[in-house]
């Protein structure tokens, strides 16, 4: 059944389909040594985007999320050589799917010291690794993008379960999307091109698994992956 609604079913298989005949070319070109040396790891990289984007239209388009356990991993595997620092949204999607999906130890733990390796000491990093890996310091860091994630901070720190639901659907209504004004994604739903992967905010997940929120007023509500935060 299609989780996102904004496009049908089709748009979905023809995207997939479009971009996975791309990464043939682009892969293609490597093997045959056709891209000139210095631009043969940005080819790389995009290859890999590409995959996360298939990825993420798998999901919208209603695939069964136990098939897209292994596409994840070797989406993780790909990160150890080509994620940079920069690529904040990239690991918090990655951090976020992994808890959502309980996924191995091992490959849970790649993700973690690429993020320890870039010294970077974010709030929200800190507090998703702190629910595998104890002892992270989440409470004193700082919240590196304010917006829109700052809004999360509500949810977190809430003592009532109802009232940490309201704040993470207000999150969800008011303010993910729009927060996400100069991300390259937003808005590709209106292009005639086939841009369009899906919204979703999966950090919003990850929180509501990581504190066991009773979720089910979020069912239906836009951009919440209420079935990878119920896939286990």
């Amino acid at each position: 059944m299609i989780r996102d609604l904004l496009k049908e079913e089709e748009y979905f298989i023809e995207y997939i389909a479009e971009e996975t005949a791309r990464i043939k070319k682009f892969e293609t070109k490597l093997n045959n040594h056709e891209v000139r040396e210095d631009r043969v790891l940005s080819v790389r990289k995009k290859v890999h985007d590409l995959r996360f984007q298939i990825f993420i239209a798998k999901y919208s388009m209603g695939d069964p999320v136990e098939s897209l356990v292994e596409d994840y991993k070797e989406l993780v595997e790909e990160m150890k050589e080509l994620w940079v620092s920069e690529l904040y949204e990239d690991m918090l999607w990655m951090l976020s799917i992994g808890i959502m999906l309980e996924i191995d130890e091992n490959t849970f733990n790649t993700l973690v010291k690429l993020v320890e390796n870039s010294n970077i000491n974010d709030f929200l990093y800190n507090f998703i690794i702190n629910s595998r890996k104890k002892g992270i310091d989440y409470q004193n860091s700082a919240w590196l993008f304010k917006e829109p994630f700052k809004y999360l901070n509500n949810v977190i720190v809430s003592e009532d379960d109802t009232k940490a639901i309201n704040y993470l659907k207000e999150y969800l209504t008011k303010h993910w999307y729009v927060g996400h004004s100069d991300m390259g994604w937003y808005e590709c739903h209106k292009h005639n091109e086939k841009l369009y992967f899906g919204y979703w905010s999966f950090e919003s997940g990850a929180i509501a698994k990581i504190l066991q929120l009773d979720d089910e007023h979020l069912r239906g509500v836009p951009y919440y992956p209420y079935d990878l935060v119920h896939y286990k």
